[in-house]
C-alpha cells in the first residue's frame, strides 16, 4: 500500500493506493477529490531523495513523466512508502487511451499497422486455373 499526501495551496488530502493502480488512476482520483474542472493534471513529486530499486522504475523528485502514466505502481520501488506530491492543472493534453482490438471471425492473426485499414473483401480475388497434367506448369523434377 502506497500513501500519497497531496497538497495544493492550503488544501491537503491523503490517498492510499494499492500496487495494481497506475499513475493515471492517481491523477483521476486527485481530480475527483479536489473537484477540478480539468481532465488531466501533471503530478509533481516532493520526495527528499530519489527512490531507486534494482530492476524498477526510478521515482525522482519533480514532474513525473506522462509516459509512465499507464504503468502500475508495482513497477516502481515505492511499496509501503509515504510520498508527498502536488499537481498542476493541464488543459491542453489528453491521456492515451488503449484501443480495443476487434477480431473478425474465430481466427486472430497478426496484421501489421500499415495493413490494418485494408480488409480482405476490398482486395482483388485471384482465381487460378491450373492443370496438374501440363508439363509447362508442373515440370518433372528428375
Amino acid at each position: 500500500m502506497i500513501t500519497f499526501i497531496v497538497t495544493k495551496e492550503d488544501n491537503t488530502k491523503t490517498i492510499e493506493f494499492s500496487n495494481e493502480k497506475t499513475l493515471l488512476d492517481l491523477k483521476k482520483e486527485i481530480i475527483k477529490l479536489f473537484e477540478l474542472d480539468y481532465e488531466y493534471i501533471d503530478v509533481i513529486s516532493n520526495v527528499e531523495v530519489p527512490i531507486r530499486v534494482m530492476g524498477k522504475f526510478n521515482y525522482d523528485k519533480g514532474l513525473q513523466p506522462r509516459t509512465l502514466d499507464n504503468y502500475p505502481f508495482d513497477r516502481y520501488g515505492i511499496d509501503g512508502r509515504t510520498i508527498p506530491i502536488t499537481f498542476n492543472e493541464t488543459s491542453d493534453y489528453l491521456p492515451i487511451i488503449k484501443k480495443s482490438i476487434n477480431v473478425s471471425g474465430s481466427s486472430s492473426k497478426y496484421v501489421p499497422p500499415n495493413r490494418q485499414s485494408l480488409n480482405e473483401e476490398s482486395l482483388p480475388k485471384k482465381d487460378f486455373e491450373l492443370d496438374i497434367n501440363d508439363l509447362n506448369e508442373f515440370p518433372k523434377l528428375g
